[in-house]
């Protein structure tokens, strides 16, 4: 992986480098040199370096066709991370919310101190002492599992 991704930048760094000026130069020796800085005392002639051809040769374009598809991967593996994270974002607001209500109707049992039920004629029932109890304390635990 690491190799991949130093092998991109070093092939993006190519034009920077090619774009460099090469100068060439002979000593008092006689010598020619080549250089991207010639010495101050002597007149340096530029020299034109042309790139080397492009090659087209099925290698270069499988090595082209494996970038793209790794490219392409990569790029659905982030859209699926996105998608995935959107819905676990939403799940939290609804949980959130959930919970909110949750606890202000805990709130509000606690204010009220008898519950009641209706019967078949539409009559109200009253709940005794303990199963009013029991109904904050089912309630209670039950936000306690939803809510933590």
């Amino acid at each position: 992986m690491v190799l991949k991704w130093m092998s991109l930048i070093l092939l993006a760094l190519l034009p920077v480098v090619a774009h460099a000026s090469v100068y060439m130069w002979v000593d008092a020796d006689g010598n020619t040199h080549f250089g991207d800085q010639p010495p101050a005392e002597v007149a340096p002639k530029k020299v034109k370096v042309a790139p080397p051809p492009v090659s087209n040769d099925a290698s270069a374009k499988e090595r082209q066709q494996r970038m793209q598809d790794f490219l392409s991967e990569q790029q659905k593996d982030r859209e699926a991370r996105q998608v995935d994270q959107a819905k676990a974002a939403e799940q939290a607001a609804k949980k959130a919310d959930l919970c909110t209500r949750m606890r202000a109707q805990l709130k509000n049992m606690a204010r009220i101190s008898t519950f009641y039920g209706l019967d078949e004629n539409g009559d109200r029932v009253y709940a005794t002492e303990e199963e009013n109890e029991r109904l904050r304390k089912d309630f209670r635990d039950k936000v306690k599992q939803a809510c933590g």
